[in-house]
């Protein structure tokens, strides 16, 4: 016998696509654990030799857990017969993943059009206490948590099940129970749906639906409340967001105008440049070189002519053939050194 290396869910509390779902705690296992059958597609081994489908094997460890995303249901461990190519065949479609789906086969002992059990989406009762009969690997499975259903009378016959809600074995809704018109809750029961606490008199009921209905206005007009608080802060924070961004603007390009970057004439667009992308426009200023003064150009000017003369003899200066644009550029310096070199005073 080779074991799947899964479990697989047999069967959940979930609506299946025939409109009903059975409980799973109301699942009697002991008759199927005495003779724990895997069947494919609910087929039993009748017929002829050509057409026989003989028994998979068996499904072991039957657990009722709670899984995340399905709830309540019934795993098992499928255990397939290795004589039988057949068998062999649907195990390795298991466990490469082509075949995911299992089947319970169900003997239906009571049915329940209780409201309370009724889930959205169901059109038909809810199967309450059941027999499991026997478990299938099936290729398309009744609803979407990869299970199916079947079910067999009395005399162990399946039963033929129609998705399109057409199943006489399965009874009707009373609709009577669940007309969304008019539900009919008791006093308790509503008000503890309401959120209060539980009541035992009419009194108490009134009084709890009254302190209900007190508390919701009391938290509409709180919220109310803060949803106006909100939106005056939020209006104070962009006025002063709005304030801080023009006080940034005007220093930036006032500071542009002092280093003479641009000129007075240029504040206005620089402004309007900034109030759109102020980034953009402090990286444009930052690269942007100053202009310098007219004191600045004579002071550059000046030290140039410094640079040029300075530390010079009136033989160097001959040498490099300064003398004439020393004379031109500072006459004094000129004489001083004409004196120094000729020991007499030059004289124009």
């Amino acid at each position: 016998m080779k074991k799947a290396t899964n479990r697989i869910v047999i069967i959940s509390e979930q609506v299946n696509r025939y409109g009903f779902r059975a409980l799973v705690k109301g699942i009697d296992l002991t008759q199927y654990e005495r003779n724990p059958i895997l069947l494919w597609m609910h087929i039993r081994a009748f017929g002829s030799k050509e057409t026989l489908i003989l028994p998979l094997g068996n499904v072991i460890d039957l657990k009722i857990e709670d899984l995340p995303e399905i709830g309540l249901c019934i795993t098992g461990l499928p255990v397939f017969d290795d004589s039988d190519d057949f068998a062999l065949s649907i195990y390795n479609k298991i466990e490469n993943g082509t075949l995911r789906m299992a089947s319970a086969g169900l003997i239906p002992l009571e049915w329940s059009d209780d409201a309370d059990l009724v889930l959205h989406g169901q059109r038909s009762a809810t199967l309450v206490r059941s027999w499991l009969e026997e478990i299938s690997i099936v290729d398309i499975g009744g609803d979407n948590n990869a299970l199916s259903i079947a079910l067999y009378n009395d005399n162990h016959e399946r039963i033929e099940l129609s998705s399109n809600g057409e199943n006489a074995v399965i009874p009707s809704l009373n609709l009577n129970t669940i007309d969304m018109s008019k539900i009919e809750l008791s006093a308790a029961k509503a008000a503890i749906l309401l959120g209060g606490k539980e009541v035992q008199t009419a009194e108490q009921f009134e009084t709890e639906i009254l302190g209900i209905v007190q508390l919701a206005a009391q938290q509409k007009t709180q919220v109310e409340t803060l949803t106006r608080e909100k939106s005056e802060l939020q209006t104070k924070l962009n006025d002063i967001e709005a304030v801080q961004l023009s006080s940034k603007i005007e220093t930036l390009v006032q500071s542009a105008i002092d280093n003479r970057k641009i000129t007075a004439d240029e504040k206005a667009t620089y402004i309007a440049l900034a109030k759109a992308d102020y980034g953009n426009v402090e990286k444009l200023l930052g690269a942007k070189g100053s202009t310098p003064t007219i004191q600045n150009q004579i002071q550059q000017s000046d030290a140039s002519k410094v640079s040029l003369f300075a530390n010079k003899t009136w033989e160097q200066l001959d040498k490099e053939g300064l003398l004439i644009k020393l004379k031109s550029q500072d006459l004094n310096l000129f004489k001083e050194l004409f004196k120094a070199e000729f020991n007499t005073e030059y004289k124009d």
